[in-house]
């Protein structure tokens, strides 16, 4: 197991994303950033085929689970389904800030 501190946003990037019941619901697109420089939120992208019409999500750094596999193989476990993360309002990095409550899922252990 490892944590978000010993992951780069470069690394984090592409990270595919599973839910309840082991489903692969996205991958990480991209990390949000504070204005301190620490990560905020990982922008999930959700549904969509092979990358395209997928939806961004903002989940918080809070509760987050990385695991690797034997070879290596990074990925990340929410505590919730594919629709909770569909339902959620898209991340919209030009109102992210002023609109950070809304548009940021925090996942509970």
């Amino acid at each position: 197991m490892s944590t978000e501190a010993d992951l780069s946003a470069d690394e984090l990037r592409g990270i595919p994303v599973y839910g309840l019941n082991d489903e692969q619901i996205g991958t990480i697109g991209d990390v949000v950033l504070t204005p301190q420089g620490n990560s905020d939120a990982i922008i999930v992208d959700v549904g969509g085929f092979l990358g395209l019409g997928a939806k961004p999500v903002a989940v918080g750094f809070e509760n987050l689970t990385f695991s690797s596999d034997t070879n290596g193989q990074r990925y990340l476990f929410l505590n919730t389904a594919r629709d909770q993360l569909e339902t959620q309002p898209a991340y919209d990095p030009q109102t992210y800030e002023a609109e950070r409550a809304t548009q940021r899922m925090v996942i509970t252990p």
